[in-house]
């Protein structure tokens, strides 16, 4: 934990001074208190000079605490919120970096809880470390030392609260860390749950199921309801015990110290009684503080696991150190390439490509056909970088992929999707993203060639237009015109279209279609499709069946070869 303030080290040293200064009337006051109440006792000239000399000290301490508390927030909420910024960067810079395959693995919600609950519960608990523990250590550390000055009898009566921490902390905190994690369980799957909701409503809509869908999310809630009910039972239970002890404790050292003054085995003042009940108090509030934070740690300690599984993550897509990519020419070979995904819970890995031979000229356009399931979405995975070749290999331009940066090779690349993935904000910053500093005439140059402008200009903004979370406020036919201008404003060597048409009415998809034949000129091009007629431009079509090709060829020589499975393909030739 102390090494996620490496950049804050000195503004959190700086407010722990500052903390300590703030807090100090606390132990200052009780000695105060102590002398003025045995200034009572004294002739009046020795008891004037000592009350008032302390009623100032104590006005000086109680003063200060104004500007060292304004001292202390300001350099402990910079180094606290400094590390939570930082963690958070570190986490999602992380995900940018770790492989497809693991994010094909892992749900939104468990990623999300770890950005944003988890680094919040490391903060809870540095704030509880820096205020409540600081303030207890100081505490047991003052109290003890002017307890062994003034009066060391007391000192191994205070020695006890030792144990007993030990005990309660021994007793309690394993059952409270399996609550925590039962907590933390169901709060990922309640995301997991919310968020699947809320991406499927146009589907729960269509299909009137409402109720099930809130039934279903609901459950999620009173799963988190009751484990938080037991974590907070046993959090409550934890807090009474600890209150009980300690403050009988400390009625019990008051009295005790009472009883031998009273038959004379000590020697000490109302003064030193009153200092005695201060300090004991002190003590009992410090140790308490302690216990009411375990829960707080408990989940603090809890979420730096959490995202120390994600930051030590070992599956990074291998790209230091490696020759990066400054041009592409588009030319592909495809070696006996095989490709199993990895087994999970005790199943069998997973061939999704077997033998795959394929020569791929430099803007050339190969379809790619087959049924769910043959391996075409892994074959284009491959072609992208997300996944590497279990055996076999591909090379790009005579160069083998494995051996290349492929973060610069897709500078080089676009790919558009049949769920167009767009982001809130304006559709400026839409069809822009990721070029820094866009010329706006090569901006206008894409709009128009993606077919887009007549309906970019009839809105009230333009291109200042804010779209809504996933495009919402567009058609299909518009977002995927928006997806083909950010494609060709990045002018690619190398286009993946990946049912770019599929969800789309036939009006649009002609429109669509025009703004597609303009985007694959002179370039290498992917195509996966269902429907034969959008792959009537390209060279060639391979057809895929469980990991295998089954068949190649162009457009009209499979008509000629399959009249009647491809006759998509003869109408094509034929026109």
């Amino acid at each position: 934990m102390w090494r996620l303030y490496d950049r804050q080290r000195s503004d959190l040293l700086v407010g722990l001074g500052f903390y300590v200064l703030k807090a100090s009337p606390v132990w200052v006051i009780p000695i105060v208190t102590a002398n003025i109440i045995d200034a009572v006792a004294m002739s009046p000239e020795t008891g004037n000079r000592l009350l008032w000399t302390n009623a100032i000290i104590g006005a000086v301490m109680i003063a200060q605490n104004i500007p060292s508390g304004l001292c202390y927030g300001a350099y402990s909420s910079r180094a606290l919120r400094g590390m939570e910024d930082s963690l958070r960067s570190s986490l999602v810079r992380r995900l940018q970096m770790l492989s497809i395959g693991f994010h094909q693995r892992r749900g939104a919600g468990p990623l999300q809880t770890k950005v944003l609950r988890d680094v919040e519960s490391i903060e809870q608990m540095s704030r509880q470390l820096i205020d409540a523990g600081t303030f207890a250590v100081v505490s047991v550390i003052v109290t003890l030392g002017v307890t062994a000055v003034r009066m060391p009898e007391f000192v191994p009566v205070f020695f006890l609260l030792i144990p007993i921490v030990a005990l309660i902390r021994v007793t309690m905190s394993a059952r409270m860390k399996r609550y925590n994690a039962e907590f933390r369980s169901s709060i990922e799957s309640m995301n997991t749950r919310v968020l699947g909701m809320i991406s499927m409503v146009p589907v729960t809509r269509a299909h009137a199921s409402e109720h099930e869908a809130v039934a279903r999310v609901e459950s999620s809630f009173g799963e988190v309801s009751a484990a938080g009910q037991r974590l907070d039972r046993h959090g409550a239970l934890f807090g009474a015990v600890a209150w009980v002890q300690f403050m009988l404790l400390q009625l019990g050292i008051l009295a005790a110290g009472a009883w031998f003054v009273i038959h004379g085995r000590l020697d000490l003042t109302a003064g030193d009684l009153v200092l005695v009940s201060g300090y004991t108090a002190a003590i009992v509030a410090a140790v308490m503080q302690l216990n009411n934070m375990l829960p707080v740690i408990t989940r603090g300690f809890e979420g730096i696991r959490s995202i120390g599984e994600l930051l030590e993550r070992p599956e990074l897509e291998a790209n230091a150190g490696k020759p990066e990519v400054s041009g592409v020419a588009g030319a592909f070979r495809i070696e006996n390439v095989h490709f199993e995904y990895p087994a999970e819970d005790g199943e069998d890995r997973m061939a999704a490509l077997r033998g795959i031979d394929l020569e791929v000229s430099a803007g050339e356009t190969i379809g790619i056909i087959g049924p769910s399931g043959s391996g075409k979405s892994t074959l284009i995975s491959l072609v992208i970088g997300f996944h590497r070749p279990t055996a076999g290999r591909i090379l790009l331009d005579g160069a083998d992929m494995h051996s290349l940066d492929l973060r610069s090779y897709r500078r080089f690349l676009s790919v558009v999707t049949q769920d167009t993935l767009l982001f809130e904000g304006t559709l400026r910053e839409n069809i822009a993203y990721g070029i820094p500093d866009v010329d706006e005439a090569a901006l206008w140059q894409a709009i128009r060639a993606a077919n887009a402008e007549d309906f970019i200009r009839a809105l009230p903004a333009g291109l200042e237009t804010a779209i809504g979370e996933r495009g919402a406020r567009l058609s299909g036919g518009q977002r995927q015109r928006v997806a083909i201008a950010r494609a060709l404003l990045r002018n690619p060597r190398v286009l993946i279209l990946d049912e770019a048409t599929s969800a789309l009415d036939s009006g649009s998809e002609a429109i669509v279609q025009d703004a597609l034949d303009r985007l694959l000129a002179g370039r290498t091009t992917f195509i996966v499709a269902h429907r034969l007629g959008t792959l009537r431009r390209a060279d060639r079509v391979i057809e895929l069946e469980h990991g295998v090709i089954t068949r190649t060829g162009s457009p009209t020589g499979l008509a000629r070869l399959d009249p009647e499975r491809f006759s998509a393909f003869q109408h094509v030739s034929a026109s």
